[in-house]
């Protein structure tokens, strides 16, 4: 007999738009199977001077995350879906926002709580007409409004997600992020895509503000578990 969680984590897949169906089947088991909702990577960040500092976040499909070692030895920053674990700074506002809601789950969680979506287009390409011979990859992209819930005054922000047509995987989120003067254009990037028992998890996440990385993590190992409750988060 499936379980009260299985049958919950069925009924939100098919109550998603059938648009996105193909990305949900791309991500595999760890959004669709109860007892893997939850994905601990462990590896190194890399932040805007260089440093480097060993890391692991704790990410769960709902919205909740837990983040250790991003700003040096011991450092631990959390989120439960509502609010953060401490006071919020900028930077602490981006590495919130990169690895809740640029994720390809935070896209789908965006959904599932109201989140406007469009799909732009299928197999996106370069202008033919200056790359009339272009072999390389082509794009689905999604323009998603939606509240960034883990600021501490949440904004509407208008989302570009870049699925690769071919693997159904998130290659890249564009935005402007107009809450600093000047703006700045946000480019977060995934890559290096691996499948780990079942579910696909990137191998780089990558953040470019008006074209200059800011920081970047590289997966050593990665995980998945069961679903802990919010308060674990706190």
């Amino acid at each position: 007999m499936k379980t009260f969680l299985t049958l919950f984590l069925i009924a939100q897949f098919t109550s998603m738009p059938s648009e996105v169906r193909g990305q949900i089947a791309a991500l595999g088991e760890r959004v669709r199977v109860a007892g893997r909702e939850q994905s601990v990577y462990s590896g190194e960040f890399v932040d805007a001077a260089g440093a480097r500092f060993a890391a692991q976040f704790t990410h769960q499909a709902q919205g909740q995350i837990r983040l250790q070692g991003f700003a040096g030895a011991g450092s631990v920053l959390s989120f439960d879906g509502v609010r953060a674990s401490a006071a919020l700074t900028r930077n602490r506002e981006v590495l919130l926002e990169t690895f809740v809601l640029d994720m390809p789950e935070g896209m789908l969680s965006s959904l599932q709580q109201g989140a406007s979506v469009r799909l732009l287009g299928r197999r996106f390409g370069p202008d033919p007409r200056k790359a009339p011979n272009y072999a390389g990859p082509r794009y689905d992209i999604y323009e998603v409004m939606a509240h960034v819930r883990t600021r501490l005054n949440p904004v509407a922000r208008i989302k570009r997600y870049y699925f690769d047509s071919k693997t159904g995987l998130l290659d890249r989120v564009r935005y402007s992020d107009a809450t600093v003067s000047p703006a700045v254009r946000v480019e977060t990037r995934f890559s290096g895509w691996s499948n780990v028992a079942g579910s696909a998890y990137p191998g780089r996440i990558e953040r470019y503000e008006n074209g200059r990385l800011v920081f970047s993590f590289t997966t050593a190992t990665v995980s998945s578990g069961p679903r802990q409750e919010p308060g674990a988060f706190r």
